[in-house]
């Protein structure tokens, strides 16, 4: 027999909800500011995308939580086991929506680094002079 949901807790699981989703969400805003300022050389910028990035986070958490508040794919006893399940399945959601943002910082920061690496040895990579060229050569045969 399912446990049909009442308006009390539904509000009990958005909340719990809302709540996980601004402390992930803070917690990758502060953390990710680190990972941008190696990317950009400008701290306004680095906060910038933090920002956008952050709202865009809590966008689709909130968006997801809305949605999942209402959902029953899974047939439960009882009201407490109707907001245990849902609130797994929030943190659940959170977990793989907070791996991916990381993963997306991760990566732009490896090919920021990659093409200031490629960018250095291109044009700021300096050559010996022919004649120390050279003269390895000679004491490597000699």
């Amino acid at each position: 027999m399912a446990s049909s949901a009442d308006t009390g807790t539904y509000l009990l699981i958005v909340g719990i909800g809302f709540v996980l989703t601004l402390i992930v969400g803070q917690i990758l805003m502060r953390s990710g500011v680190g990972f941008l300022r190696d990317v950009f050389d400008d701290n306004d910028v680095a906060l910038s995308m933090t920002r956008l990035l952050g709202v865009g986070f809590h966008l689709v958490a909130l968006g997801f939580l809305a949605l999942v508040s209402t959902w029953d794919p899974i047939t439960v006893q009882n009201t407490a086991q109707l907001v245990v399940t849902k609130v797994g399945g929030i943190l659940f959601f959170l977990g793989i929506l907070h791996v991916g943002t990381l993963f997306v910082l991760t990566r732009v920061r490896n090919n920021s680094r990659v093409q200031r690496m490629a960018a250095s040895l291109r044009g700021g990579g300096r050559r010996p002079p022919h004649d120390a060229q050279n003269q390895t050569k000679v004491i490597e045969s000699g």
